[in-house]
C-alpha cells in the first residue's frame, strides 16, 4: 500500500504552516500592516527551493502587490533563519515569494456566472 503522503508534501504543509506564523507574528516590518495568506507552498524535488504562494484582500497604506512581494523576498533571509531554529531539517529550503490572485480570478469568474444566470431568468 502506497502512502498517500510523501515526505515533500509533508515538509511543504509544515512550511506552510511555519512561515504562516513567522509573518504574522515574528516579522515586525511597519510598511505590510496587512494581514497575509500563504496559500501554498511548493519545493523542488531536492528540497532546496520553496516557492511560497501569498495572498491578501486589500492593501492599506497604498502598497502594490509588487512592493510588497519585494519586501518579503528581501525579508526571506531572515524568514528561513527562523524556520532553520523551528524546523528538524538538514536543509531549510531557499525562499522566494509569489502573489496568489486565485481567490480573485474565482471570484471574477463567479461574478460572471451569476451575471448569465440572472440574464438567462429574464429572457425565460
Amino acid at each position: 500500500m502506497e502512502k498517500s503522503f510523501n515526505r515533500s508534501s509533508r515538509i511543504a504543509q509544515e512550511l506552510q504552516k511555519k512561515i504562516a506564523m513567522i509573518i504574522q507574528y515574528s516579522l515586525k516590518d511597519p510598511r505590510v500592516k496587512i494581514m497575509i495568506t500563504v496559500s501554498q507552498v511548493r519545493l523542488s524535488r531536492d528540497l532546496s527551493y520553496a516557492q511560497v504562494f501569498i495572498s491578501f484582500l486589500e492593501t492599506e497604506n497604498n502598497l502594490t502587490v509588487k512592493k510588497i512581494l519585494m519586501l518579503l523576498n528581501k525579508a526571506s533571509g531572515y524568514i528561513r533563519k527562523l524556520l532553520c531554529k523551528t524546523m528538524n531539517l538538514r536543509m531549510v529550503p531557499n525562499i522566494v515569494f509569489f502573489h496568489d490572485d486565485s481567490f480573485f480570478k474565482g471570484n471574477k469568474i463567479s461574478i460572471l456566472l451569476n451575471k448569465v444566470k440572472k440574464d438567462n431568468n429574464i429572457m425565460l
